[in-house]
């Protein structure tokens, strides 16, 4: 067979063969000495995963899971991001934000233009068996979730376009906020604006505005701001909160974590080790006694005098009502910023 003009490497074998199955300090090291990636602290690769990229920059505490394949010409991952077990990353600019979830067998790739480009904003998720296809550039932003089964393409071809049949290639943009659920299907050229929701088995095309709820096949606007989405009041934004921290304590107790109730303090134990948890809820005081490791969960906004005391003194924080973390944390602060997502929370990391 005569080869092609063009070598289209979908397989990267060769580097398998020579990275893929070394242990994961190893691998960074040679991936730093020998390739000149960026790799910050905390990168961790599991077997079989890689990275292969002619300029390539990882954030610190990055995951890439078993056998993982990330590849294209300029790769960014921000910090705390992962990529799940068995996924496939390709594409000619690759830029993953931070706190981003690429979960277990997501496929992204197919046919590559110079401007082929995919970009998956900050504390974004893709679950699994989703297939993105940015041959023209898919453009995902923040705290945007991609359900599992969902399909979005950039390009639709099959039959003769010299026959009249159709032949598109158009780039896609979700806005910030987006959620598609379940097996959602988004065509090429489609713009879907902050805010919005489409619902579950939906076919999207064209222009969806912000703040929206589609729904159908093709989907339709049916309800919008300010009608959409209906915003709690102070009172029962409290009793959400109070009802997830409910479900988080029955959550770390049936894992083994035992827990000590002293309000406003929560103290949480495993193994012999403590984690302290300060609850300053609406209408209660500020002057909280929380000492180095400790984790203050806030529901009213911090003041910028508070966090710089906090960041000085080693505290970490979870601050509902101005949606700000502090930008590491304990296992329970991690725990805890896991365990609010479920329920659509996701905090920026202080820089």
């Amino acid at each position: 067979m005569t080869p092609p003009l063009v070598r289209k490497a979908r397989i990267p074998w060769r580097h398998l063969a020579l990275f893929g199955w070394l242990p994961s300090p190893l691998k960074v090291l040679l991936y730093r000495t020998l390739l000149g990636y960026r790799i910050g602290r905390g990168v961790r690769f599991s077997f079989g995963g890689i990275v292969v990229g002619e300029t390539v920059e990882i954030g610190d505490h990055v995951e890439i899971g078993f056998l993982a394949i990330v590849q294209g010409r300029r790769i960014t991952i921000g910090r705390h991001s992962s990529i799940g077990t068995t996924s496939y990353v390709s594409c000619e600019t690759i830029e993953i934000g931070e706190d981003a979830k690429i979960r277990e067998q997501v496929y992204v790739g197919g046919p590559q233009l110079p401007e082929s480009r995919f970009t998956l904003g900050d504390r974004t998720i893709v679950l699994q068996m989703a297939v993105i296809n940015p041959t023209k550039p898919v453009v995902i932003g923040d705290d945007t979730g991609i359900g599992g089964h969902c399909l979005i393409f950039t390009h639709g071809a099959w039959l003769n376009v010299l026959d009249g049949y159709p032949v598109t290639y158009e780039p896609v943009t979700l806005g910030k906020s987006v959620w598609l659920p379940w097996r959602v299907f988004v065509m090429p050229g489609t713009t879907i604006g902050d805010g919005t929701v489409i619902g579950a088995n939906s076919l999207v095309s064209g222009t969806i505005p912000p703040n929206s709820l589609a729904v159908g096949s093709p989907a339709k606007v049916i309800r919008t701001a300010p009608d959409f989405p209906a915003r709690p009041d102070e009172a029962e934004r409290a009793a959400l909160v109070a009802t997830m921290i409910e479900e988080f304590d029955r959550y770390v107790q049936a894992a083994g974590v035992s827990l000590r109730l002293e309000p406003p303090l929560r103290a949480y134990t495993r193994r012999r080790r403590t984690w302290r948890l300060w609850w300053l809820r609406q209408g209660g005081g500020d002057g909280m006694p929380a000492t180095a490791g400790d984790t203050i969960l806030s529901e009213v906004p911090l003041a910028e005098a508070a966090r710089a005391a906090y960041r000085r003194t080693g505290v970490h924080w979870l601050d509902l009502g101005g949606r700000t973390r502090s930008r590491d944390g304990s296992p329970l602060t991690e725990e805890l910023a896991a365990f609010i997502s479920r329920y659509g929370i996701r905090l920026p990391r202080d820089r």
